[in-house]
């Protein structure tokens, strides 16, 4: 009589099995999928470093020659990460479109923020995006954390090296903590906190929004930097509407994360073309509105009238004083508003390529990104930094949607969650 073995008398369904070698190509991805997480994360590092260097008040002398190093070793990193990625032919052909687009941009116009920062959004295939945000917010941290302590340090033991920022009609100094100016240092520190919350979406409270707003109240006291405290509230109640569960909420984030940056890219480069053909009443509104911009509207106005608009952008003329209007100006393309920026300065080829992407993502993202992307069309009309990936990561939302392998990712979350055999 034939024996039957142990194995065998077991039920098919619960029999051991040997493991499969794993295939040549399999394990090829593996290898070079961590090879390109390596890539990202560095580049990344790189192009956080090289802006904390531009601005830190820490280093006296800051060599030319290791700002070099950092840009090519960024870029030489995340080309390096799009080189080990899939394509299907369309997002082969798509991503070298909006690279000559974007590159020849960044040529023109001597400005490589946007190169740098589409770089980073085409090299985040198989990225988890919550580790990404988490590495950008461990570094603006730690950053934070060095150059206050560093600052309470050195204005106790000799205030007289630290130079003030003084707000007209104010008068009182507006401390910058070694870090540019007390507006970057603010945008520093309000994009942290979004990305505490980002990152911590679930369980927001109301203490978590206390502990926010008591950290940025005590900073704003120093800096008199008003633009976060409307970014604050935005958010606070935003999110306190998503919490609700309301289905039509969702509707609302994603007309709004649509539409809300189109209209504003109108609405201000409208305002700037047509200062010279109003008079009256008009005129006046035109006036009120630029005091609440704090005079960018005016200065937008000049660039207009002197320079006009521009599709690809240009480079950064030398300061001089120019009278115009009643006013004087320097004669410079740079602005802190982002919708004037991108009219005048830097191109209106990003303001379309943004509102394309916004309104064929919008309906796929979750109401967080929505946040955020909402947070970065209302950031823009008071700061150009929202298109520095290095403080702002909203941009980032993007690359999430348009060259994550979601299936890929989608089959590896389902294959976590499946039952395992109890051994």
């Amino acid at each position: 009589m034939k024996s039957v073995s142990e194995n065998e008398k077991i039920p098919l369904w619960a029999r051991d099995r040997p493991e499969k070698p794993e295939s040549s190509e399999r394990v090829a991805q593996v290898k070079y999928g961590a090879l390109g997480q390596l890539f990202f994360f560095a580049a990344f590092f790189a192009f956080i470093l090289r802006f904390l260097i531009g601005i830190s008040g820490l280093l006296p002398m800051r060599p030319e020659l290791l700002n070099t190093i950092l840009v090519v070793v960024g870029i030489s990193c995340a080309i390096a990460k799009i080189a080990l990625q899939r394509y299907s032919l369309r997002r082969l052909l798509f991503t070298v479109a909006i690279c000559g687009i974007i590159g020849y941009s960044a040529i023109i116009s001597v400005n490589f923020l946007f190169l740098q920062s589409f770089l980073l959004i085409i090299a985040m295939q198989d990225m988890k995006f919550e580790n990404v945000v988490r590495f950008g917010f461990y570094c603006k941290l730690i950053a934070i954390i060095i150059h206050v302590i560093a600052y309470i340090f050195v204005f106790n033991i000799n205030p007289d090296v630290i130079t003030f920022v003084y707000r007209a009609g104010i008068g009182d100094p507006r401390h910058y903590f070694f870090m540019g100016h007390a507006n970057t240092f603010m945008s520093i520190l309000l994009w942290t906190c979004l990305e505490f919350i980002y990152l911590n979406y679930k369980k927001v409270n109301l203490l978590h929004f206390a502990t926010i707003w008591a950290i940025y109240l005590i900073f704003f006291y120093f800096t008199r930097t008003l633009t976060g405290i409307f970014l604050l509230v935005a958010v606070t109640l935003l999110v306190a509407f998503d919490k609700l569960g309301k289905d039509f909420y969702g509707k609302l984030l994603t007309f709004l994360t649509k539409y809300l940056y189109v209209f504003f890219a109108i609405a201000i480069s409208f305002l700037v073309v047509v200062y010279t053909r109003l008079s009256g009443m008009l005129l006046l509104w035109w006036h009120a509105l630029d005091n609440f911009f704090t005079g960018r509207l005016w200065f937008g106005a000049f660039a207009y009238y002197d320079l006009g608009p521009t599709l690809f952008g240009r480079p950064d003329r030398s300061p001089q004083r120019v009278f115009w209007a009643g006013r004087y100006f320097r004669t410079m393309t740079v602005f802190d508003n982002y919708y004037l920026g991108n009219f005048l300065s830097y191109g209106l080829v990003n303001t379309i390529a943004t509102i394309i992407a916004l309104i064929v993502l919008a309906g796929r993202m979750e109401n967080k990104e929505k946040i955020i992307l909402i947070l970065f069309a209302l950031y823009g009309l008071m700061s150009s930094e929202v298109s520095n990936i290095t403080i702002c990561f909203a941009l980032l939302i993007f690359g999430k949607y348009v060259y994550m392998d979601k299936k890929e990712n989608d089959s590896s979350t389902l294959s976590q969650n499946a039952p395992k055999t109890v051994q």
